[in-house]
């Protein structure tokens, strides 16, 4: 039971015991940080409440099982945000990517959200009866993205549920949650990962030596997403456009350091700029920890991301008002800011700090 669920030992005991006593909450609410194993959770949680063998569960046998794995299950309808003119054929595509993949990284998506149009689907199928007769599981992922005219919609739902409805709705910071959503749901909190069980994932499933597994988790920030994007050919196309952004603002002109920030905004680079800024700021983290750890003594060589030789130099306080600069700039993509005024203004912040201008 729980076996793609990588670590949360806590709430893989939470659920056992639930599940063996036939006590199920009719709504949860998993919030936490990306990569600890929300949206992997709620899948599986979903297979199991709708296997027909009640001693193997998940069985992975049964016919409900085999739906399941295809994305094909008319009893488990998972929704997600999206832009209202997504297509129904492109919205299968994508619960397909996520069923096979729940700790696939996620891309932002300009205006997505959860419509109300998600509400009304989710009323419209309730009026019939279960498929499979096995009971029924609603998976929202990212509900703090819901609209509250989707709120309001589903709130009759969640007051007065249907006995075989389950509701298992998503979230990475609770806070965000609208109360009157929160307030009518089981909160389960899934906290960042260990470096270990990341490791041992990576080992496991991706057949990395245990050194090379470790060395990744290092820098996973306790999130197996963003280890199992260290493996793809995606991140060492990014790592050269983090090494162009650091190599230009700290030795070229300010007019290319205008230029740059003009090309990389190009529509075609939107959904790839937040992963780019997420990995220089690893590799600034890195190098604070290195400066106090490493002494007199030779810095160590940063196994997973390739250093710019002008990073070595910079002092403590430069890479901690870098690292703020960028936070804020990270904070902003999801705002709707003009995307070249972020990158201008964040490029000339740390043209002047790395240069102590």
């Amino acid at each position: 039971m729980f076996s793609k669920l990588v670590g949360q030992e806590k709430n893989k005991h939470y659920f056992a015991r639930v599940i063996e006593s036939g006590k199920i909450h009719h709504s949860f609410l998993f919030h936490g940080p990306e990569g600890t194993g929300k949206t992997a959770a709620a899948l599986e949680l979903a297979q199991i409440l709708t296997c027909r063998d009640k001693h193997k569960r998940p069985c992975n046998e049964c016919g409900s099982c085999a739906k399941f794995s295809k994305s094909e299950h008319p009893d488990v309808l998972l929704f997600f945000p999206v832009q209202s003119s997504m297509k129904p054929e492109d919205k299968q595509a994508m619960r397909e990517i996520i069923t096979a993949r729940p700790y696939g990284k996620t891309t932002h998506i300009k205006n997505a959200a959860l419509h109300v149009e998600v509400a009304r689907e989710i009323k419209r199928r309730l009026r019939l009866q279960s498929f499979l007769g096995q009971g029924r599981v609603i998976i929202m992922l990212n509900c703090e993205t819901m609209t509250l005219e989707t709120a309001n919609a589903l709130l009759k739902l969640l007051e007065e549920p249907h006995e075989d409805v389950t509701f298992i709705m998503t979230a990475l910071s609770i806070d965000e949650v609208l109360p009157t959503i929160r307030s009518r749901c089981q909160l389960i909190h899934f906290s960042y990962l260990s470096k270990k069980s990341i490791a041992e994932a990576l080992h496991k499933e991706k057949n990395l030596s245990m050194q090379k597994a470790l060395n990744f988790a290092e820098f996973a920030e306790g999130s197996y997403t963003k280890a199992l994007f260290f493996l793809e050919k995606e991140f060492e196309e990014h790592k050269k456009v983090c090494n162009r952004i650091i190599y230009c603002c700290v030795n070229e002109s300010l007019e290319k350091v205008v230029a740059l920030s003009e090309e990389l905004s190009t529509k075609e680079n939107v959904d790839k700029i937040k992963p780019v800024l997420e990995i220089i700021l690893s590799v600034l983290k890195f190098q604070y920890k290195n400066i106090f750890t490493s002494s007199k003594a030779p810095l160590e060589p940063n196994p997973v991301f390739d250093m710019p030789e002008s990073l070595m130099i910079s002092t403590p306080e430069a890479i901690i008002s870098t690292i703020d600069e960028i936070e804020k700039s990270v904070d902003l993509l999801s705002k709707n800011v003009y995307l070249n005024l972020i990158l201008v203004v964040l490029f000339f912040k740390m043209r002047v700090i790395l240069r102590n201008e």
